[in-house]
């Protein structure tokens, strides 16, 4: 087999714009991709040795961090189909999306360490494979992952997404533009499902009527989503994120975001992803409103902002 001295692979980010945790429970949950924010990987060959590098640090494959074992295993098993276990190369990461964040950040790099090494090694990837190595990668850095970051940084198009079925795709027509914030904290998703877990627990009645009520806006926002109403995705999302504070996912920085996105002219606002920390996404309904609430956002605690046309 011949190969190529060089491979590279894309995927961009994604974000979950209604339905967190209530996708768990059976609920659909509606993701966007986020062009804005890109992983690009590139793996050289070289004399010597396995490495794997970004700005911060460049260390061996093999001494990896827990953090990245769904890489590592991922890189291992490429390597095995590819039957080139030993093969020297250095993995290059180039990433503007922020780890831990609930925006698709190991999803991403996943997919684009697939399509790079299958571009390394000249061959033919299907989306049947690419999906299937990159839920490998992300069900073991998450735990069970529902495939829904996977599905969506593999999309150019709003995804419709129910546990244990395939993910639909559907036109957009919104002309409003999505406001991203950093609330600076590391969310972490496993202890967000086991706090709406414990909820379910101790009053399941209260905790199945915000689960339910997050379903029943996910298919409001889907028609929304598709006729331009803004001010009605706007209600929406501020309602979901109301029904995901009650189930105890939120974060006193993630408020303080919607709140001050809120008052300088959102439309609506909410966390995305599994809260305790990550980010929060506004709706505004131009990009002046825009930029007015990235600037807001950032003298009130966001770490960064993002602003992105829909």
């Amino acid at each position: 087999m011949t190969t190529n001295k060089m491979g590279t692979g894309t995927a961009h980010s994604k974000l979950i714009l209604i339905g967190e945790h209530s996708v768990v429970y059976g609920q659909p949950a509606i993701a966007l991709p986020v062009t804005i924010l890109k992983t690009t990987v590139t793996i050289s060959s070289i004399k010597y040795g396995q490495y794997i590098e970004n700005n911060e640090s460049r260390r061996r494959l093999d001494v990896l961090g827990d953090e990245f074992e769904g890489v590592r295993q991922l890189i291992l098993r490429l390597l095995e189909k590819f039957h080139s276990v030993k093969l020297p190369f250095s993995l290059e990461i180039d990433s503007n999306i922020p780890l831990g964040r609930g925006l698709g950040a190991s999803a991403a790099l996943a997919t684009a360490i697939t399509r790079a090494f299958y571009d390394f090694f000249d061959a033919e990837l299907t989306d049947e494979m690419l999906l299937s190595f990159a839920n490998f990668s992300e069900n073991i850095t998450h735990g069970r992952s529902s495939g829904i970051d996977v599905a969506t940084v593999n999309s150019e198009l709003p995804l419709w997404f129910i546990k244990g079925q395939t993910a639909e795709s559907f036109d957009l027509n919104l002309s409003g533009y999505l406001v991203i914030g950093d609330s600076g904290v590391h969310g972490f998703t496993s202890q967000a499902i086991s706090i709406v877990r414990e909820k379910l627990s101790e009053n399941k009645v209260k905790a199945q009527g915000h689960i339910e009520k997050l379903g029943q806006l996910s298919k409001a926002s889907k028609d929304f989503l598709m006729t331009n109403k803004l001010k009605e995705l706007g209600q929406v999302m501020n309602q979901a994120h109301e029904n995901l504070s009650s189930l105890g996912v939120s974060h006193p920085r993630l408020d303080t975001l919607v709140n001050t996105a809120l008052r300088n002219g959102a439309l609506g606002a909410k966390l995305t992803g599994s809260g305790l920390g990550g980010v929060m996404v506004a709706l505004a309904a131009n990009e002046k409103d825009a930029i007015r609430i990235s600037q807001k956002l950032l003298k009130n605690g966001a770490k960064n902002t993002w602003i992105y046309s829909v």
